[in-house]
């Protein structure tokens, strides 16, 4: 039984790892259960580039104890597996509404701005 959730509402870009853009997708995983893909269909993905905001339509995420929020760059769309991990952030009950910037070596940086449900 779900006690909280969080609705993710938008990704910014403040830098990509790569040169251009990265093929950004999410990841999420609630109380270690069935991961989603985000957008749905395991080869898809949003182009972004820096300055670019990638907004969800109502993407809420229920959980007991936490869920991951994974950010990934499909480097390659043939094989998911040969993605990039650009960055993630464990969301906790009471984690409040706000943004959380996530950033990498590779010169990733990404703010999640969301919404805690309780």
């Amino acid at each position: 039984m779900s006690k909280h959730s969080i609705q993710i509402n938008s990704i910014y870009c403040g830098g990509t790892s790569e040169t251009g853009h990265d093929e950004v997708y999410l990841v999420c995983q609630a109380d270690a259960g069935l991961p989603i893909h985000i957008p749905s269909g395991i080869n898809t993905a949003n182009s972004m580039a820096k300055g670019d905001t990638w907004t969800f339509d109502k993407i809420i995420l229920n959980f007991e104890y936490e869920v991951l929020v994974t950010l990934w760059d499909r480097d390659v769309s043939y094989d998911p597996n040969l993605a990039t991990y650009l960055q993630s952030n464990d969301f906790q009950p009471g984690s409040g509404t706000g943004s959380i910037q996530l950033t990498n070596r590779n010169g990733a940086n990404y703010t999640i701005y969301y919404t805690y449900i309780d």
